[in-house]
C-alpha cells in the first residue's frame, strides 16, 4: 500500500472515530436530559404543565353508550340477552397490572384456589404489565376477574365494563386511604397556602394520590396552580418521597396515607419526623370485580367468593395495606364521587374553592 493510500485509509479511520464518539456524545446528552426531564419538569409555564398533565381538559367519567344502567348504579348491568353471557371453561384472574408481576402469582393464589372452590370452575392468573392492557383483555374476553387501581377504576368501569365488587377492609370496618401532603417537622409550611414559592414531590404521572389528586385539589380547594404558585418534582415513588421528607431532601410531598403508616410500622422512618398539613377525604383502595357480561349465575358465585374470602394468615396479607383482613362491598356511585371529581376538574381559569364530593 501506498503512503498516499495509508494515510487516507488512516485519516478515514481517524474521522470515523470521530464521528462515533461525537455520536456518543449526543446519545449520552439526551439520556441525561431525558433522565432529567422525569424528575424536574420545566417550571413557570402553568398551562403547559395542565396540558401534560391531562388538566385542561375534563374527563366525564359517563357510562359508554353500549351498556345500560337501568338501576342508576353508573355501573354496567348485565346483557338482558342471553346470547350475550359468557361463562367460560375457566376463570381468568388478574390481580392490578405491573411491569413486574410474578410476585403477585404466587401472592394471590389462596383467592384463586378460594374462588374455584366456590365457582366450581377452574381460575387461571394471568398477568398484565400496565392497566391499559389488563382493560383491553376485560372487553375482549380475556380476563373475567381482576383489580383496579382506585385511579383507574372509572374508566374501566365507564369504557370496559368493570363491576367493582369489593375493596380490601381492616378488621375495624374501615376501608381505603387519603392523600397526605407531608413536610420536615421542623417546616416553617404549617399549611397548603404555605407552599407558595416553594417545591413539592410527587411520586409519577400516573399516581392518584401521589401526583393527580394532590395537584388538583391544590387547585381547586386552594387556588394554587402547579408551576405558577408552586414548583414540583418528581420522586419516583411513595417511599422515596416519604424517605426524602423526612431525611429534608424534599420540602414537602403528597403520598397516600397508608403508604405512610407503612413506612412507620416498618420503620423505615421515625413518625415524628414528619409532619401533616393537609389530608384529603378518603379514596376507595384498590377494587375487585368482574366483566359485566359475565353469565349472572356466574358472577353471583364469584361476588359470593370475594365477599367470603379472609386474608388473615395467608400470602395476600403482604400486598394489602396493614391490618386488612378481608373484602367488603363497595359502592362505585359513592365510593369513587371523589376520584371522579378530580377526573371532571376543569383547570381553564376557573378555580372552584368548593370542597363537596360531587360525581
Amino acid at each position: 500500500m501506498s503512503g498516499t493510500e495509508q494515510g487516507g485509509s488512516q485519516g478515514l479511520k481517524f474521522s470515523m472515530s470521530r464521528l462515533m464518539v461525537t455520536i456518543l456524545i449526543i446519545l449520552l446528552i439526551a439520556v441525561v436530559a431525558y433522565q432529567y426531564g422525569l424528575q424536574q419538569v420545566p417550571q413557570g409555564d402553568s398551562s403547559r404543565t395542565k396540558r401534560i398533565f391531562g388538566l385542561d381538559k375534563a374527563k366525564s367519567n359517563i357510562l359508554a353508550d353500549i351498556y345500560s344502567d337501568v338501576d342508576g348504579d353508573r355501573v354496567a348491568d348485565a346483557p338482558q340477552e342471553a346470547a350475550r353471557w359468557i361463562d367460560p371453561d375457566a376463570i381468568l384472574f388478574s390481580y392490578v397490572a405491573a411491569p413486574n408481576s410474578e410476585a403477585y402469582e404466587k401472592a394471590w393464589r389462596p383467592l384463586v384456589d378460594h374462588m374455584s372452590e366456590v365457582t366450581g370452575k377452574p381460575v387461571q392468573y394471568v398477568r398484565f404489565e400496565s392497566a391499559r392492557d389488563q382493560m383491553l383483555a376485560m372487553r375482549e374476553g380475556r380476563l373475567h376477574v381482576t383489580a383496579m387501581n382506585t385511579g383507574n377504576v372509572p374508566e374501566a368501569v365507564c369504557l370496559y365494563g368493570f363491576v367493582p365488587v369489593a375493596a380490601p377492609t381492616k378488621d375495624d370496618g374501615s376501608q381505603g386511604y387519603t392523600m397526605k401532603i407531608i413536610v420536615p417537622a421542623a417546616s416553617d409550611i404549617k399549611t397548603p397556602m404555605d407552599l407558595v414559592g416553594h417545591s413539592i414531590a410527587f411520586t409519577d404521572p400516573g399516581s392518584n394520590s401521589g401526583c393527580k389528586a394532590p395537584m388538583v385539589l391544590l387547585m381547586s380547594d386552594f387556588g394554587l396552580e402547579p408551576d405558577g404558585d408552586y414548583h414540583f418534582v418528581f420522586s419516583s415513588g411513595h417511599e422515596q418521597s416519604i424517605a426524602g421528607v423526612a431525611s429534608g431532601k424534599y420540602e414537602a410531598a403528597a403520598v397516600a396515607s397508608d403508604m405512610l403508616d407503612r413506612a412507620v410500622a416498618r420503620g423505615d422512618i421515625d413518625s415524628s419526623a414528619v409532619r401533616s398539613i393537609y389530608e384529603s377525604e378518603k379514596f376507595p383502595a384498590a377494587a375487585v370485580g368482574y366483566v359485566y357480561n359475565l353469565k349472572p349465575e356466574l358472577a353471583d358465585k364469584i361476588r359470593e367468593a370475594i365477599l367470603g374470602f379472609k386474608v388473615t394468615d395467608t400470602s395476600i396479607t403482604d400486598e394489602l395495606a396493614e391490618g386488612v383482613v378481608g373484602f367488603a362491598p363497595v359502592s362505585y356511585k359513592d365510593d369513587w364521587a371523589l376520584v371522579r371529581r378530580i377526573d371532571s376538574h376543569v383547570s381553564a381559569d376557573t378555580k372552584s374553592t368548593s370542597a363537596s364530593n360531587g360525581g
